[in-house]
Parts: C-alpha cells; structure tokens; sequence
C-alpha cells in the first residue's frame, strides 16, 4: 500500500475513533414518545408503516433519470423522474480547474453523499424493524480514489462510520450493523458486479457550421473550455511534476429525527448539500428524490461528463447532449418484510446531436464507457466497511 495513502487511512480512522460505552438495552416500544426522543417516535412509525406493507402485494419499483448538458455552460443538469411523475432536479459541475462553475457537486462527492444516505436509511430501517432504539444518527462515509488502469480511476476504498446515539447494547448494534449490509440494495449494487448494458445511441448529425445568428453552445464550450482545460491538464502530467496524493472523498448523512430525511453535507466543508426523502408508503413526504433513484441518476451525471471529456480530448464538436437512465428495483416489504431490494435491468440511451460522424460517434461512446469512473464501478465490485461509534455525530469530534 502506498505511503501517502496509508497516511490519509490512518488519519481518517484517527478522527473516528471513540471509546465505547457499554449501555443497558431498552425496548423499542418501551421508549417511545414518553421519553422525549424524536427518533425513538419515528422509528414506531417507520415500523407500523413496514408492516402495514406486509398485507399488500409488493410490486417493482421503476427508476428514471434524465441528465443534460447545458449548452454554453457544460453544466449536467439532472432531473430525477418521468414527465408524469413527480421530479426532483439539481446540477452538477466540475472545478473551474476542469472548465466548471462549481455550480453543483461533482459525480464522485454525489456518489459519496448518496452511498452515506443510504447507508444512514439502512439503519433507520433495520433499526425499525429490530426494535432497536435510536437517539441520534449521522453516517460519515469516506472513500480514496484510486487508479485501476492508466486512463480509468474512481471512488473505491469505501468505508463509513455510524454516529449512534443509542441505550443498545453492543450485541443489538452489531446485529443492526450486519442486517444494514446484508438488506440494502445500495450496498449490494456497489458490491456485487451489476450487469450493465452499453449505452444505446441516438445520433443526429448536425451542420458542420452553426448558424451565426444563434448563441453559443455546447460545441463552443467543449472547444473553447473543456478541451485547453483537458490539454492543459496533459501538460502537467507529461512536465513530470510531483504526483498528487490522493485526495479522500468525504460526506457525512444526518438523520432528522421527527422525519426521517437525510440532509448530506459533501465535502470536508459541506458545500454542496443533498436532500433525501423516502417512498410515500415509508413515511415519505415527496421533498426530495429516494436515494436508491439519486444513485442511478448520480452515475448517470458522471457518463454525461465523460463524454464531455473524451468529446474534449478527442476534438468532437457536440451540439447536444442527453442521457437516460432506467432501473427496475425489486420489491421489498411485500410479504416478506426481510426480503432484500435489488437494482436489475440498469440501462443507458444517449441522444446526441453532432457534425461528427457516426463512426467517430461510436468510437466516442466506446472510451466513455473504457474511461467513465461510475459506469464502470457499479459493473465492478468494491469492498465497503462500516463500523459503529457510540455518540451523537457533534459531541464526537468536538
């Protein structure tokens, strides 16, 4: 294991670490409203709502993703949701360094924050479901980045730790622990290879010169922006200066407790913040996306960049740029409440207008999918540790 990596795992788990204390165990159902605890009395609810699922006939949940590259700005605009459905957008962007605004969290600090929401859902479930008692949770989830290949890297070395404020015992929590990894299907989509298909492509050829009574777009701000930046990048790699450490990803999950929503913090300093809400029939209140549909639309921002990248290093004008993503989620809480959800079917259609043609527009799928960090992680499998830390989140590192 290389030494700058080791340090930052050491210094990761230094800021972590804290003493257990061994506390009695109390019921779930005995420590409820009463006793003043708002997670405690969403936890009674999050219950009686999961078994109220158990009568009914559980059926497939669809996922769908829309992700656009907006014209000038290069900017991946994500819309969580069919036409019909309810929608929830938000932006991703890269660092002026790579031609963005930091408009919006980047793929890899998204994937981070939605791996820790998810992780933190898991909990408030299982937690339901066991009984167990909670007072306060936050998930802090940690990954360094590392280089698979010599064009291909991302986010693996994933590891969270959980904030629990709880009376349970240590056995309670340990149980909780290994129930939250054996039933999340976030979980088991980052750790088991998922069968992905290539991206379907719809090609438009556009003219090869643009109208000079129209704006700047998309072709303009791959040439213009995203290629120097690209090439600019290359020259530093080949001046053969001092390589960079890598450079840990870090978010952190809260619970709020009257709720049950998710608000995540990315980045050391909290930045960029996402919101996560539940199903309607798991007491959601349709404030924000589910995160197991943020995931997907997350892996689909990434693909979007990435052709923005190679359309860059390649010198392939692109006019538009559009990205579907579709997923099936298999149910969960029907009749058998420990039956475990599962992505299936996860699919991608790219629709791009472009003077190129369509054989350099086949080749510029090809490295995507050779070079894209999210696609390729969730076809591959990666490794995740968690450990529980008994505390709230604030009184543990202050």
């Amino acid at each position: 294991m290389p030494i700058a990596r080791q340090a930052l795992l050491r210094r990761i788990a230094a800021v972590a670490t804290l003493s257990s204390v061994l506390l009695p165990a109390v019921p779930l159902a005995t420590a409820g409203r009463d006793e003043g605890s708002p997670l405690r009395a969403y936890l009674v609810d999050k219950r009686a709502a999961i078994l109220a699922q158990s009568a009914k006939e559980a059926v497939p949940v669809s996922i769908h993703a829309t992700v656009t590259a907006e014209s000038r700005s290069g900017v991946r605009r994500l819309r969580i949701g069919r036409a019909d459905q309810p929608q929830f957008q938000s932006l991703s962007d890269s660092g002026r360094d790579f031609a963005g605004y930091d408009l919006g969290a980047g793929s890899w600090d998204a994937l981070v924050g939605t791996l820790a929401s998810a992780v933190a859902d898991e909990y408030v479930v299982q937690a339901a479901l066991q009984e167990v008692p909670l007072d306060a949770l936050d998930v802090v989830f940690t990954s360094i980045p590392e280089r698979k290949s010599e064009t291909l890297s991302y986010p693996n070395n994933l590891s969270y730790v959980a904030y629990i404020d709880s009376p349970a015992t240590d056995a309670q929590l340990e149980a909780l622990r290994q129930a939250v990894h054996a039933q999340s299907s976030v979980i088991d989509l980052v750790t088991r290879p998922q069968q992905v298909s290539h991206a379907e492509v719809d090609y438009v050829r556009t003219p090869a010169a643009r109208d000079p009574g129209q704006p700047p777009g998309l072709r303009d701000f791959i040439r213009e922006e995203k290629r120097p930046a690209i090439l600019a990048r290359q020259q530093r790699a080949r001046s053969g200066g001092p390589a960079r450490e890598p450079q840990p990803l870090t978010a952190r999950a809260h619970v709020e407790p009257h709720t049950g929503l998710r608000r995540v913090f990315l980045g050391k300093d909290g930045y960029h913040q996402q919101l996560h809400d539940n199903a309607p029939e798991l007491l959601g209140r349709g404030l924000a996306p589910t995160v197991e549909a943020h995931l997907l639309g997350v892996t689909g921002t990434c693909l979007t960049h990435i052709f923005e990248v190679q359309a860059a290093t390649r010198d392939v004008l692109l006019d538009s740029l559009e990205l579907t993503v579709d997923g099936e989620l298999s149910p969960r809480f029907g009749r058998d409440v420990a039956t475990p959800a599962r992505y299936d079917a996860i699919r991608y259609r790219v629709r791009i207008g472009s003077p190129a043609s369509e054989q350099e527009i086949d080749a510029l799928r090809a490295a995507v999918e050779a070079t894209c960090p999210l696609y390729n992680l969730v076809k591959d499998a990666q490794a995740i540790e968690g450990r529980i830390v008994r505390g709230g989140y604030t009184s543990a590192i202050h």
